[in-house]
């Protein structure tokens, strides 16, 4: 019989309701600096549900820092979806019909049969 993985914590399976009531005594023993941070740690939910719940208990966050994450959080959006733009224009920049470097030589597309050799070649190939 396989053995089955233990539960994660009980605060960080909690729904809203339960995070509420629960951070109703968890609140006045928080030591930290950052209590935006340390609700998202210790309940394991993003920013914007901490930030929407410490509201709703009553605790009063910057909203000019609040402004600074939603701007950073765009910010890496922004840069992954050119990362992303990035590396697909390079697979599209290489991409040729041919499957064997014996067709691109047929075809006399050797710019595809050089990209094939080289898919080909691992660093195994080149010590041998």
């Amino acid at each position: 019989m396989a053995k089955r993985k233990p539960l994660p914590p009980r605060v960080k399976r909690m729904n809203r309701a339960g995070r509420l009531a629960s951070a109703k005594t968890w609140l006045p023993t928080f030591t930290g600096k950052n209590i935006l941070r340390g609700y998202c740690n210790h309940f394991g939910v993003d920013w914007r549900c901490a930030a929407a719940e410490l509201k709703i208990l009553g605790v009063q966050l910057d909203p000019a820092y609040l402004a600074q994450r939603e701007k950073n959080d765009e910010e890496m959006v922004r840069k992954r979806k050119e990362t992303a733009n990035r590396r697909q224009a390079v697979v599209d920049q290489h991409w040729h019909p041919y499957t064997e470097p014996f067709e691109a030589y047929l075809a006399g597309d050797y710019a595809a049969l050089y990209d094939l050799e080289q898919s080909e070649s691992t660093p195994d190939d080149l010590t041998e």
